[in-house]
């Protein structure tokens, strides 16, 4: 027993001695003590939080607003029963947060390169919430950890917001046309390439400056043709090399989320189908595109003759899954590359395809010296060749896709292009009206193709003074208010 006593005292002399003989922290050297030293920490994390929630929103929202896809079971949301999604309210608003803090610190410490990214990452991020909200908080957003703190921020008007972001991204921009840039870390999109995230400001400019359209054309001519005319000091998205896409990997946490490798159920996956909308425009373009993004149904390719049939939007639960006689008849969307893959579909944020085909309607509106058709025709291409799939050699002289000079004929073909990406498919439908073949189904409780989301719940308990003088201004809290750029 003593000799064991004098051994463990010879240990904890040996502990004491080293103690005071070495500088011995207990801080685990794998985590980062201050966040201020780690900026790419905070941008990793708002970039996988508002970037996979975007995508979940496009498959199960966004694809049945754009009449790309359709429900043949629940499909309360296909009647437009849309509620207020406050899931997208609030990981929106709690990534962008993140993205206020990432830029408070980058300007503390002279990290210019993280400062613009941020506002990039903040404007694309309250794009989506102004544009499927409407009026929303936007000056005065993040203030609750100030010194007065601020737990209810005003609603700023979308027209308002709209000059700021467009503001903000050319801050962005100009940032990242500097000298001394330091280098980034942490970053899922581009991996650090500064280049890339300055072509992807100024093309997310160009987005937003086109939603003015209908509603301030002078502003939306004046940003776009700088932009244009200037591109050394705008550089813009020029080829699929610049996508601003958020590539997946093969396991979680970073497999695409609606695959199977997130265990995104498979009886989910088809509870939704191509759309009878989505179907026949392609079919009118004689579009191969479709057999990339469809399966020929069950039935068909049981009989020994696969077709591609789409599912009509908005019909209600019961007759829905009977439809074309049910499912065995109605077309699943690529369920290999969209489901059992986990990282060949993309997060899209923006392609160069939709660059092509902004500066044609620019073209086509005058505001711009350009060719139209080339540009029309470039966005095309381009697209087919983003999904992998061969251009036939007389696509663009069918009746339906040769060039008219018409706003209708490049919208239609861009409308394919944003096929898949958060909501934008059906934002610019609400811009332009087309195409012009969307619209209510048979059983939806409103003639009227809807606008908005509602204001989420809490807004009206917990901001109750500038959610109702929001809800007064833009006309009612209604799923049917327009909102501000809106034809």
């Amino acid at each position: 027993m003593k000799k064991q006593l004098m051994i463990i005292g010879i240990i904890l002399m040996g502990i004491l001695n080293s103690c005071d003989n070495f500088d011995v922290s207990n801080e685990n050297p794998d985590v980062a003590s201050n966040i201020n030293n780690n900026p790419e920490l905070l941008l990793t994390n708002l970039q996988r939080s508002s970037i996979r929630r975007a995508v979940g929103d496009s498959w199960s929202e966004g694809n049945l607003m754009g009449q790309y896809g359709a429900r043949i079971v629940f499909t309360s949301f296909d009647l437009f029963d849309w509620g207020d999604q406050s899931g997208t309210w609030e990981r929106h608003y709690l990534a962008i947060r993140d993205a206020m803090e990432l830029e408070k610190i980058a300007v503390e410490n002279s990290l210019q390169s993280y400062e613009a990214i941020s506002l990039i990452m903040q404007t694309w991020m309250f794009s989506i919430l102004t544009d499927m909200y409407g009026d929303i908080p936007y000056s005065e957003v993040n203030q609750a950890v100030a010194e007065e703190a601020n737990y209810t921020p005003v609603y700023d008007t979308q027209q308002a917001i709209y000059a700021d972001m467009i503001a903000k991204l050319k801050q962005a921009s100009d940032i990242l046309g500097g000298s001394d840039l330091n280098l980034v870390k942490g970053d899922l999109m581009f991996g650090g390439d500064l280049s890339l995230w300055r072509k992807f400001a100024n093309s997310l400019r160009l987005r937003l400056a086109l939603r003015l359209s209908e509603v301030d054309a002078t502003t939306a001519e004046s940003v776009i043709a700088e932009i244009y005319n200037n591109p050394s000091s705008n550089p813009v998205m020029e080829s699929n090399d610049d996508n601003a896409v958020l590539e997946f990997l093969a396991s979680n946490p970073d497999a695409h989320p609606i695959t199977e490798e997130s265990v995104y159920r498979v009886g989910s996956y088809n509870e939704y189908r191509i759309s009878e909308h989505f179907v026949q425009l392609l079919e009118s373009f004689n579009d191969p595109r479709l057999d990339f993004f469809a399966d020929p149904t069950a039935n068909s390719v049981e009989n020994g003759t696969p077709e591609i049939e789409g599912m009509q939007n908005g019909i209600v639960d019961g007759p829905a899954y009977e439809y074309k006689g049910g499912d065995a008849f109605l077309s699943k969307f690529n369920i290999d590359y969209f489901y059992f893959q986990p990282n060949s579909n993309d997060a899209r944020l923006m392609l160069y395809s939709e660059v092509a085909f902004i500066f044609a309607e620019a073209a086509q509106r005058g505001w711009i010296t350009a060719d139209d058709q080339g540009l029309y025709e470039s966005g095309i291409q381009s697209n087919f060749d983003y999904w992998d799939v061969d251009m036939p050699a007389d696509y663009l002289t069918g009746t339906e896709v040769s060039y008219d000079g018409t706003l209708e004929t490049i919208i239609k073909q861009k409308y394919v292009a944003l096929f898949y990406t958060d909501y934008q498919g059906f934002i610019e439908f609400k811009r332009t009206g087309f195409p012009n073949t969307i619209a209510p189904g048979p059983d939806a409780f409103y003639s009227t193709y809807p606008s908005r989301f509602e204001y989420p719940s809490e807004e009206q308990s917990l901001n109750s003074t500038n959610y109702n003088e929001a809800s007064s201004r833009i006309g009612g809290d209604e799923i049917t208010t327009k909102v501000w750029w809106e034809n």
